[in-house]
């Protein structure tokens, strides 16, 4: 990499402690709220299916009471009775058929937790971003504040030197006040630098849960950037999370329109009822009875209750439909602006390159014709803010180039994938694992 040889800053070699991006990575998908909030949405959703599913499975509910009872009749002699009244019962019932209603939910709700599925992995995606992002930016500003102290020195030797020059009477007091202005101006920079350093820091704790330490330069794999823009938006639409999770809630609006047109349907159940009741209804003893039975329940008219949702249903499957357009159009868009600042940042560190060269060159120049009363000190001093302002260009080009890189992977939805970082096995689904 040809920076290290024009800057000696960037150290690729790190120490037994060293946090790489990967690393951070992980860390942040196992720690960070804003995942957690997404796990238990999706966790909730997961549970919704399996309650859905319990209408498959028979229905047990046992009955019991017991009380004071007063009956008062007359038939032909007036009777009046007063009794402790027990009720025991167990009935059981079998969904036979339901139009379709349990079917169609248990559909739905798995396609909404494969979709919260999706989502987790998309917020997994978009969190590895801006970690690989703050992660590159921090190293960055760790540079820059090696590059601000380097500054700083050229100008207290400037100055020094230029102190020595006006003891022998070969420099004026305007000189040396110049020199302390560029070096005032220096030290700011420092300043500056230092503070954008510490807030990125601060950045890196919101998103890791832990402050950095030894960071190391990473590289991305080469084998998951596009070759082609056609490539790219290609890999974007087939594997890009967000879509996947807007394709799988149009399969869950479609189910819904099935669910709610159970309501055309008759109702079939099996059902048993068991009773062991006494002193009911007025008589003394035992009152027991049991019964098996079909039953079917019909709604002749519910007040356009089902024409109503399955109507809405249908809207809501339109919704879903735009949805997936708007991201499918969200997501070409991002990967033409990522592979956009991909490419022409390339191109634009190269000229970077060249500008860091001849700025060198001219600045050494300007020091040995300063030296021979050829250039004022005015010259020499805009040298060396030029080579500052070069080195400090391309160091902005040669991390911008790193995190535009990451960015097109991202755009694929293949970062956390290109990190080799696991997603915690909790995220699958059970049938998924058997």
């Amino acid at each position: 990499m040809r920076i290290l040889a024009l800057l000696p800053l960037i150290a690729l070699s790190g120490t037994t402690h060293a946090l790489t991006l990967e690393q951070s990575v992980a860390e942040a998908l196992n720690k960070n709220p804003r995942l957690l909030q997404k796990y238990a949405h999706f966790e909730a959703k997961y549970r919704d299916k399996r309650t859905a599913f319990s209408e498959y499975l028979p229905q047990i509910r046992l009955y019991a009471a017991y009380g004071y009872e007063n009956v008062t009749y007359n038939s032909g002699n007036s009777v009046d009775t007063e009794m402790d009244r027990r009720e025991l019962g167990l009935r059981i019932s079998q969904m036979l058929f339901d139009g379709f209603r349990t079917s169609s939910d248990v559909a739905r709700l798995d396609y909404e937790t494969r979709a919260d599925q999706q989502s987790l992995v998309s917020e997994a995606e978009n969190l590895g971003l801006e970690v690989t992002q703050v992660y590159l930016d921090l190293i960055k500003a760790q540079e820059i504040v090696k590059l601000q102290e380097l500054n700083v020195k050229d100008h207290q030797e400037i100055l020094t030197n230029i102190q020595s020059r006006m003891a022998k009477g070969l420099s004026s007091d305007a000189d040396v006040a110049q020199v302390q202005s560029r070096l005032a101006t220096a030290q700011s920079g420092l300043m500056a630098a230092k503070n954008n350093q510490f807030d990125l820091e601060a950045q890196y704790y919101d998103l890791v849960g832990s402050y950095p330490d030894n960071l190391m330069v990473p590289k991305p794999d080469a084998n998951y950037i596009p070759q082609t823009l056609k490539s790219a938006l290609d890999l974007a639409v087939q594997s890009h999370p967000e879509i996947s999770a807007a394709n799988l809630d149009i399969n869950a609006a479609d189910k819904q329109i099935e669910r709610d047109k159970s309501g055309y349907w008759p109702k079939l159940a099996l059902e048993l009822d068991v009773n062991d009741n006494e002193n009911i209804g007025g008589y003394e003893g035992p009152d027991d009875d049991a019964r098996i039975m079909l039953t079917m329940s019909y709604d002749l008219y519910n007040g356009g209750r089902t024409n109503a949702q399955t109507e809405a249903s249908k809207w809501r499957y339109q919704e879903a439909t735009a949805i997936r357009d708007n991201t499918v159009r969200q997501v070409s868009e991002g990967t033409k602006l990522a592979w956009n600042a991909f490419t022409f940042i390339s191109e634009q560190k190269n000229f970077y390159q060249q500008n860091v060269d001849f700025a060198a060159t001219a600045q050494k120049g300007y020091d040995k014709q300063f030296e021979l009363g050829r250039r004022s000190l005015l010259d020499v001093l805009d040298s060396k803010i030029e080579l500052f302002v070069a080195r400090r260009n391309y160091l902005n080009a040669a991390f911008d180039q790193r995190k535009a890189s990451y960015r097109l992977i991202n755009a694929t939805g293949k970062l956390v994938e290109a990190l080799r970082v696991d997603t915690p096995e909790a995220w699958r689904l059970e049938e998924d694992k058997e």
